[in-house]
């Protein structure tokens, strides 16, 4: 579930459950047919964690050769063995479960066990989306983020089924997305709400891929929930930038919710979600209720047929003449919601001002049934993601805050 826009003039969506945008038209408005709701003013104060074993450092960097590309990085290792490698500039998304790394950036000498079928053919996962797939190998890793580590997790390697070639059943679906130029990183670390990621799985003797039901403890997931500790949820913690944008931003990813002082809920808002993992958005009288928070996309994406688009390269995106006032409510499932004030700006003007890093970027979408709540909405924040089923001290999972 997330969305890349590419400075090389394309506009990528990956999303593993329904991209979309939201509904209404006119320059500005509020989100009208919305029960009462507290405000939520944009957040300029909020605490960025400092460095601790349940702490990974994030970063939006221009070496991405994109724009809002959020980076962590982990460590992966052979399971049981000391065997290991970190790889860098792995895509944060929110929007995803589980950990897709290229090929390419793991050493050739680097053996992970591969799943096998019934059949004893290696197992591969297309996981598909807006635009297209990610193809590869199910193979087993211990991975380690920060001081955490999941142990004997199944991850996908994108590209690496040997000589097999991609079943038509996923190649279907698009072009293949998983390269390192599409993704502006060297993998997905897919750390949303839920626990799976619900791909399409095959076995894959040299005669052919064939479709297979993979066991849910097989498939790619979710690492957070199989931490030993700090395993109830996360906290994506960003600073508020210029509305001109900024070159380079850091924050921090902190693991598990209540479990300790630097992960505490606090006062903000809790949100329940549904079992997909969505929240309904009010825009403009419209109801929206497959919208979602996905830190993979890199803008916020909805419909609304009165902001002006840009002209070529950039048709999809938001292009209005001054920067529009917005603000829609979000509602989770037993009807708590907040109001959410957030600006477009225009994105031709952003993007030529060399800076990497936007609040204020938007795009259209042909959808009417979601907004995408993108990588602007997370600056400025302090966003809790609690894994649905999990116990936190506000209740059980699925759920955000802010």
């Amino acid at each position: 579930m997330h969305v890349l826009l590419k400075t090389a003039l394309l506009l990528l969506a990956l999303n593993l459950a329904g991209c979309g945008g939201g509904s209404g038209g006119g320059a500005a408005g509020s989100g009208g047919g919305a029960p009462a709701a507290p405000t939520l003013s944009p957040t300029t104060n909020n605490v960025i964690a400092t460095p601790a074993y349940n702490v990974v450092a994030l970063n939006i960097s221009p070496s991405s050769g994109n724009v809002n590309i959020l980076w962590a990085s982990i460590t992966i290792c052979v399971p049981g063995t000391t065997t290991c490698q970190i790889i860098p500039n792995m895509l944060v998304d929110t929007g995803s479960s589980g950990i897709r790394i290229l090929s390419s950036a793991l050493p050739t000498s680097f053996a992970l066990p591969q799943e096998t079928g019934s059949g004893g053919g290696p197992v591969a996962e297309c996981a598909q989306f807006a635009s297209g797939y990610t193809w590869g190998a199910i193979k087993t890793a211990d991975i380690k983020i920060g001081g955490e580590q999941a142990v004997s997790l199944p991850v996908q390697v994108i590209d690496d089924v040997g000589a097999t070639a991609v079943p038509a059943a996923c190649s279907a679906t698009g072009a293949s997305v998983g390269t390192a130029a599409n993704l502006s990183a060297n993998g997905i670390l897919g750390i949303s709400n839920l626990i799976n990621d619900f791909g399409s799985y095959f076995e894959c003797p040299l005669s052919g891929c064939v479709a297979m039901a993979e066991p849910s403890l097989l498939q790619v997931r979710n690492p957070v929930p199989a931490f030993s500790m700090d395993s109830n949820g996360f906290i994506i913690e960003l600073p508020s930038i210029p509305s001109t944008g900024a070159g380079s931003v850091t924050g921090a990813l902190v693991f598990g919710i209540g479990t300790n002082t630097n992960n505490s809920l606090g006062a903000a808002s809790v949100i329940p979600l549904d079992s997909f993992g969505n929240l309904t958005t009010v825009y403009k009288g419209a109801n929206l209720p497959n919208s979602f928070l996905d830190s993979g996309s890199n803008l916020m994406i909805f419909q609304d047929a009165g902001i002006p688009l840009c002209a070529a390269p950039y048709a999809t995106m938001d292009c209005p003449a001054s920067t529009l006032m917005l603000n829609a409510s979000i509602h989770g499932v037993t009807g708590a919601a907040v109001t959410v004030n957030f600006s477009v700006a225009n994105a031709n003007a952003l993007i030529a001002t060399g800076n990497t890093t936007f609040n204020n970027l938007a795009a259209t979408s042909a959808s009417i049934t979601s907004f995408d709540w993108g990588l602007p909405f997370f600056l400025g924040k302090n966003i809790y993601f609690a894994i649905s089923a999990a116990s936190t001290t506000s209740g059980n999972g699925p759920y955000i805050a802010f």
